[in-house]
């Protein structure tokens, strides 16, 4: 939050480098294609474990900060879950600049987890022309898949990953 009276700044280091995400090969073939198989093509590798590839690296970095894993976690569940059923319903009242916002928003906090092929998935749906329900309801499933496996993920006797 910040104001003309105050303004709060974090920062941290980590073990890994911050990339600067540009056009690949990938994205470059695929800037035509409709948002639903990009929602779907990022998804194969999560169908195949049933689950939703995130860098663990990304909270134990957090963690080796001095951030409570628990305590952010729950915060970014509560915010991820909010956001997560706002888009299911946002979409249908096709509201695309309100859609855009909370796409766009959505990629962020996926990124906070280090959630890659989510992150990119949201970012490239915040741009899109237009915006296909089975697409949007994909992408709220996958947001949803991962907020569960966040859940177990972490230690609850201590603020680390299992």
């Amino acid at each position: 939050m910040s104001d003309s009276k105050s303004s709060t700044r974090v920062s941290f280091s980590a073990p890994f480098s911050v990339e600067q995400w540009g056009p690949s090969a990938e994205l470059t073939s695929n800037a035509q294609a409709p948002l639903f198989a990009i929602a779907a093509q990022s998804r194969d590798v999560a169908t195949s474990t049933s689950s939703e590839p995130f860098e663990r690296r990304y909270l134990d970095a957090l963690s080796e900060e001095g951030i409570n894993l628990h305590t952010f976690l729950s915060a970014w569940r509560r915010s991820m879950t909010d956001d997560l059923e706002r888009l299911s319903g946002l979409h249908r009242q096709h509201d695309v600049d309100e859609l855009r916002t909370l796409l766009h928003r959505l990629s962020g906090a996926v990124g906070l987890v280090g959630a890659g092929s989510l992150t990119e998935a949201l970012r490239r749906a915040s741009t899109a022309p237009e915006h296909e329900t089975g697409a949007i309801d994909l992408l709220v499933e996958r947001g949803r898949t991962l907020v569960t496996q966040l859940d177990a993920a972490i230690d609850p006797h201590r603020s680390t990953i299992r």
